[in-house]
């Protein structure tokens, strides 16, 4: 991954290039490069030059310096600036529960944490489990502009450590897994051939960057040369300005805010035709929000694709609900049932080999593996093969079982979609004694169509046993901080009667 490589080629031959904007602040190239600069600086006072972990077969050695922070553009120039000296990244979501930020922490080792939340700050520092050092982004930023100046970012060898992801933390304890730069060579020069990531384009990526989505979109951005527009939470009427003024000419988002994009810039008067690539991911592109933004954007190319963080790109899709997926290059496809093979088009476990997968998690957040001494790697989410396209049925979690039947969840979220006014919605599977489950949706929406509507256009898009049994309206569905609607939130949400039964 040429990240650090393209940083210092841009800063001198066109420093004055924006590399990064958000949060009211911007960095050219130039800009950065001292930011990054900074960071090295503020880390080696802390940490010295040469400090060791005592994880040395999963991390080499290579000290964890983990930031737990609200503004995106914060997150963005430390993670550039890691990437450029011997140091391993770690990016924790500050919407995590606090216990289980600390017990992350304290799980990786890192040696150092960089947060600008002071209640986190001194729960680690009560840790007596915990041995790093837990300081303020501001002292940070107060060491480092008084330290003696570091070397500044270098590029490194491309087999050493650079990056701690994480799963989800927000229920349950997260797990974590390292990348190589070399591993994710392979996804920047998918970026390149298949998502859109021009040399020098500007892109908009309004998520945080705890979030996977806009963290490989800072990574694809900053290794092309291109400019990277960021939001600590999105917000679609400063989206939609931001891409009128700045003529935005890229998009990386999750789908849903797709249609929030299109009705703020009809609102607000404001034009979204700079766009030349629109790509989606973490979840399925509805038919519907697909057709209104190909007319407010009659000249972007919209891509939704899918992947794992554990394992990288797997499938893109340009057209329908982004559940028809062709595979990438170098992406090979297995369906398999308890490891044996299953016949085309049968639903079971996805399996991958390809280049950029990880082996396994860190032995201190789970001893699960991703890859097999075979090569394949699964993360569990479920598909069928056929005919050389992948077809998505969810995770594990997302198929129900109701009188015997298999049913996927996300297949019905999809078809209830293309029902004006059912566009956000969620499928859920509810305790039932003779059924063993039944199917509900939980829609937010102001204006429903009747019951009756709903039941009968599912009908004639689904099987019987998976149009569901109860219709439920709710004020707003629980999501990640991302944007990703939580199933078992909204199940949750439905049994402790937070939904409008109709």
């Amino acid at each position: 991954m040429p990240f650090t490589r393209t940083i210092l080629e841009v800063a001198e031959t066109d420093p004055a290039r924006l590399a990064l904007a958000g949060d009211g602040e911007r960095y050219t190239y130039d800009e950065l490069r001292t930011a990054c600069t900074l960071v090295r600086s503020g880390a080696e006072r802390l940490l010295g030059t040469s400090h060791d972990t005592t994880r040395t077969d999963e991390t080499r050695g290579v000290p964890i310096i983990a930031v737990s922070l609200t503004r995106s553009l914060d997150v963005a120039r430390f993670l550039c600036g890691a990437n450029g000296f011997r140091a391993i990244i770690a990016v924790l979501d500050p919407l995590w529960p606090e216990s289980h930020r600390v017990e992350t922490i304290r799980r990786v080792d890192a040696a150092l944490v960089i947060t600008d939340d002071a209640a986190f700050e001194n729960a680690l520092l009560a840790n007596d489990a915990w041995s790093g050092t837990a300081l303020s982004l501001e002292r940070f930023d107060e060491l480092a502009a008084s330290a003696p100046v570091s070397a500044g970012p270098e590029v490194r060898p491309r087999d050493e450590p650079f990056l701690l992801l994480f799963t989800s933390g927000t229920t349950d304890l997260p797990k974590g897994f390292v990348r190589t730069r070399e591993s994710w060579d392979h996804n920047v020069a998918i970026s390149r051939a298949y998502l859109g990531a021009e040399d020098g384009y500007a892109t908009i990526a309004p998520g945080p960057v705890s979030y996977s989505l806009t963290l490989y979109a800072l990574v694809e951005v900053m290794a092309t040369g291109g400019s990277l527009y960021l939001q600590s939470g999105f917000d679609a009427i400063a989206a939609a300005r931001t891409i009128d003024a700045e003529q935005i000419e890229r998009f990386v988002g999750v789908p849903s805010m797709l249609l929030a994009l299109v009705r703020a810039a009809e609102h607000a008067g404001l034009s979204l035709t700079s766009l030349r690539e629109v790509i989606t991911g973490g979840a399925n592109q509805n038919e519907n929000i697909r057709t209104a933004f190909e007319t407010a954007a009659p000249d972007a190319h919209l891509r939704s694709y899918y992947g794992a963080s554990e394992i990288g790109f797997i499938g893109y899709s340009d057209s329908g609900d982004g559940t028809r997926l062709i595979p990438f290059d170098g992406v090979e496809v297995s369906v398999r049932d308890g490891g044996t093979p299953l016949p085309e088009g049968e639903i079971g476990t996805l399996y991958i080999r390809v280049a950029s997968a990880v082996e396994r998690y860190l032995a201190s957040t789970s001893s699960q593996r991703i890859t097999g001494a075979d090569g394949w790697s699964s993360v569990d989410d479920q598909a069928s093969f056929a005919n050389g396209m992948i077809e998505l049925a969810g995770r594990a979690g997302d198929i129900a079982v109701s009188g015997g039947h298999k049913v996927s969840l996300p297949q019905v979220e999809r078809a209830l979609a293309t029902v004006p006014g059912c566009e956000t919605c969620c499928a859920v599977a509810l305790p039932d004694p003779s059924l063993g489950s039944i199917i509900a949706v939980a829609i937010e929406s102001d204006e429903l169509p009747a019951k009756a509507t709903m039941q009968a256009e599912l009908k004639r898009m689904l099987a019987p046993q998976f149009v569901p049994h109860r219709y439920y309206r709710v004020d707003e569905l629980p999501r990640t901080a991302g944007g990703k609607i939580r199933r078992t939130a909204v199940t949750e949400l439905i049994a402790d009667g937070g939904g409008e039964r109709l």
